[in-house]
């Protein structure tokens, strides 16, 4: 008959192995280690478009690095209110991350949308496009200089991608710079505005690089000035504007990723270090360069210093042009 002490004995030993093997699962929580599921990366742009283009290129880099499915998920309406609410709305637990557009530092200015840039933790910048001022090779205007000089005896209609939008903003910066007037004829898209141009309906338009840049090598548009204090890649020909004596013309549309506020800041670090990976890898380069588009990588605080910044300058721009649905309701 065994003896009460040492059945006791056997039991705490047992009890301590148990309690070995399954600690570090217990440590990783109830999933098992992140990630230990698929993620979700929510865009706010319809398929096809460079947001939506970029967004699927990172993910596949993500899914390589992480080892789980990293699924682009479109999410398109309320200028880009409708994700950016979503993934704000979303649990903070590192499983579900979205697209930053430069969109989210214009809309709450125009009252399209309840979320905050406190509502989220910045993960990284990657990319930018600096607007770009457009005309047709036949109009008579080849550099900056006539085109505003000759803004003394005529009012410009500028086409853009929408009423509120980057480049929309970005010809009021350049109207008020230059001290020309401006008509903005607001399109569904750049692609539009592009076409507009080319049928003579616009004099000018306002698009990154690389929306204009097949029809500039065709030799049917004119790029006259970027707003950037270099060069463009696919235009470096062109002359910035603050070469140019505009200092503060620098406008672009950027992107970026961010998550829910709050994620556990071992996750957090995980996929940021994951996707500055992926950004500065020679794959992405190549894919951004090919587009037109200019890498830039920014994480964490600096990234969100950034957005705040971007934020101010562009409501400065809203509230001086009376947009938005306040300042709709103020007129009325």
């Amino acid at each position: 008959m065994r003896s009460a002490p040492a059945a006791h004995g056997r039991a705490v030993v047992r009890l301590t192995l148990l309690l070995a093997a399954f600690l570090p699962a217990l440590a990783c929580g109830p999933e098992g280690p992140f990630p230990s599921r698929e993620i979700r990366l929510v865009v706010h742009a319809s398929p096809g478009g460079i947001s939506d283009a970029v967004s699927r290129h990172v993910s596949r880099g993500l899914q390589e690095r992480l080892g789980v499915p990293v699924v682009a998920e479109n999410r398109v309406g309320a200028a880009g209110s409708l994700a950016l609410s979503f993934v704000a709305r979303s649990a903070a637990d590192g499983y579900t991350f979205g697209y930053a557009p430069v969109d989210m530092t214009i809309i709450p200015h125009l009252g399209y949308s309840r979320t905050s840039l406190d509502d989220f933790d910045y993960l990284a910048l990657h990319t930018r496009a600096p607007a770009a001022l457009a005309v047709r090779t036949d109009s008579p205007w080849s550099t900056v200089k006539e085109f505003v000089e000759s803004g003394g005896t005529r009012r410009f209609t500028m086409g853009t991608s929408g009423s509120g939008s980057i480049w929309h903003l970005a010809s009021l910066a350049f109207g008020r710079a230059a001290g020309v007037s401006l008509t903005s004829v607001p399109f569904a898209g750049s692609g539009q505005a592009v076409t507009a141009l080319l049928g003579g309906h616009v004099d000018a338009i306002i698009a990154a690089p690389f929306e204009v840049d097949a029809h500039v090598r065709a030799g049917a548009v004119r790029v006259l000035g970027v707003m950037a204090d270099e060069p463009s890649p696919l235009l470096p020909e062109v002359p910035t504007f603050p070469s140019l004596g505009y200092a503060d013309l620098t406008i672009d549309a950027w992107g970026g990723f961010l998550a829910p506020r709050g994620i556990p800041a071992d996750r957090r670090q995980q996929i940021t270090n994951a996707l500055v990976d992926v950004l500065r890898s020679d794959d992405f380069a190549r894919f951004a360069r090919e587009r037109g588009l200019e890498v830039e990588v920014i994480t964490g605080d600096a990234f969100e210093t950034f957005v705040r910044r971007e934020a101010e300058l562009f409501g400065a721009l809203v509230k001086r042009a009376g947009l938005g649905l306040q300042n709709e309701g103020a007129a009325r």
